[in-house]
């Protein structure tokens, strides 16, 4: 990396080179707001204490957002941690599934880059890193770049509903079966021709992006107890998902496939028994969403208001910044 430590670093970090001082001196220093847009963490070993400071700055009444995808995936998925966990410590969350940034804004200092906020980034991943003490930097470039990401900040805000009421659950619930129901005739059997398994292999992003939309919306009517159930429902069914999706491009459908059609059975009656499994996930969680009026009797709003509060504050603090001038 090159540049100035009091100015400016950017340019390629070499495995072996650590930024974790870098990075947490960031939070340190903050004393107006801090936010974060990421896609993946950890609380272990540097990211313990990267969340330990996101905490006790909010003890001493700076406020924190984070910007996170729902994550609905992956090998030992902590992203429902992550999220009970800046509710618990009162940090502001807004999930965006769209989301596969990763920055860090303060009102002294800007990181962006390739680099997770987890201890293998910061110190043996290659990475392309972006740091600047833009309390410290003068000019044009400097005010652009912060509105920029002001302006997304802000833009993300105001996507939440801000007046949540009882009268909303049976519309989400509604959508939600529409959802699954919408997502159902995507994911195909498989036949001895393979074309209804390549449009399924294809049909994944919309798949995805369809249930961590579904995940967002109940996430703005925010109870812990519902949200913990909705979120699982539609991880439940990404998986098996994902489970058909795995075996499908192993055994039947990627880049070397030459031939149009599956003559092996047990190939055909797995995958159409992790299909029926899919289908089977998808019912079930229809008839016990459509069917648990107990879960919906007492949503407590408590939550969602504190939050609303923390994203205001932040729009606040970064509004009276003079970091844009």
């Amino acid at each position: 990396m090159i540049g100035n430590n009091r100015y400016s670093i950017w340019g390629i970090k070499d495995s072996g080179e650590d930024i974790t001082t870098e990075i947490l001196n960031i939070l340190n220093n903050a004393n107006s707001f801090i936010i974060v847009g990421g896609y993946n963490f950890t609380f272990k070993t540097a990211g313990y204490s990267f969340f330990s400071i996101l905490k006790n700055k909010v003890r001493q009444g700076v406020p924190v957002l984070m910007i996170i995808p729902s994550n609905l995936t992956g090998y030992n998925n902590n992203q429902p941690a992550i999220i009970n966990f800046c509710f618990t410590n009162r940090i502001g969350l807004i999930l965006n599934g769209n989301n596969h940034s990763k920055w860090l804004m303060t009102e002294n200092d800007l990181y962006y880059g390739s680099s997770n906020f987890t201890d293998t980034s910061w110190k043996h991943r290659i990475e392309v890193v972006t740091i600047h003490r833009h309390n410290h930097i003068y000019g044009s470039w400097k005010r652009r770049t912060l509105l920029d990401f002001r302006l997304f900040i802000q833009r993300e805000i105001s996507k939440i509903n801000r007046r949540p009421t009882m009268a909303a659950i049976p519309g989400l619930i509604a959508n939600t079966i529409a959802v699954w129901n919408r997502i159902n005739p995507l994911v195909l059997r498989l036949n001895p021709s393979i074309e209804k398994v390549i449009l399924t292999l294809r049909n994944y992003g919309e798949v995805e992006t369809l249930l961590n939309k579904n995940v967002e919306e109940w996430f703005q009517l925010y109870d812990m107890k519902v949200f913990k159930r909705i979120y699982e429902y539609n991880a439940n069914i990404f998986k098996k998902y994902n489970d058909l999706c795995e075996f499908a491009y192993l055994n039947i459908y990627n880049e070397t496939t030459e031939s149009s059609e599956i003559i092996n059975e047990e190939i055909i009656n797995e995958y159409n028994f992790l299909h029926s499994e899919f289908v089977e996930t998808i019912e079930r969680a229809t008839s016990e969403l459509r069917d648990n009026k107990i879960l919906f009797s007492e949503i407590n709003f408590q939550t969602l208001e504190e939050n609303l509060n923390i994203l205001n504050k932040i729009e606040i603090n970064i509004s009276n910044s003079d970091n844009y001038e």
